[in-house]
């Protein structure tokens, strides 16, 4: 069991520390994009994404695979928010960075087809000019997650 704050879904979250003055900037890059994409700021995502990017999301379910330009990274949200009536989000609860790699620690949360997915996954970075060029998502669960986003939509 951890002893880590995360909130239950629909509580208030903690209020966002303010940057330290020491924050390395590829830190303060990847939370930038967590709230822009909190936000659903797809320009400002985006604005971070080298044109050569790619995100490595391993498993075996329908979400799973490689995306490979900026068009296809964005493509994958969108298709996270559809798949989940737009209840999708990843919260991270911690962020940490150097000149070339970053990681974060994060919650995630969605409800589909009758299921809730909350669970953990790390996600990380490679980064290149202020640009992030790689993103690996490793989920807590991976068969939970896959499970997750397999299971059919209940029809209404």
């Amino acid at each position: 069991m951890s002893d880590l704050y995360i909130p239950l879904p629909g509580a208030p979250a903690l209020p966002p520390a303010p940057p330290s003055p020491d924050e390395h900037p590829n830190v303060t890059l990847l939370k930038d994009g967590y709230t822009a994409f909190a936000k659903g700021d797809i320009g400002l995502i985006r604005g971070l994404l080298a044109d050569d990017v790619v995100h490595r999301v391993p498993g075996r379910g329908p979400i799973c695979g490689e995306y490979r330009t900026p068009e296809e990274v964005l493509g994958f949200y969108v298709r996270l928010f559809e798949l989940s009536g737009g209840t999708f989000r990843t919260e991270p609860y911690a962020v940490m960075a150097n000149d070339e790699y970053g990681a974060a620690l994060v919650q995630t949360y969605a409800e589909r087809a009758g299921m809730i997915l909350d669970a953990r996954a790390v996600d990380l970075f490679r980064i290149r000019d202020g640009k992030i060029t790689e993103i690996r998502t490793l989920a807590e669960d991976q068969y939970a997650d896959d499970a997750f986003w397999s299971c059919a939509a209940v029809p209404s």
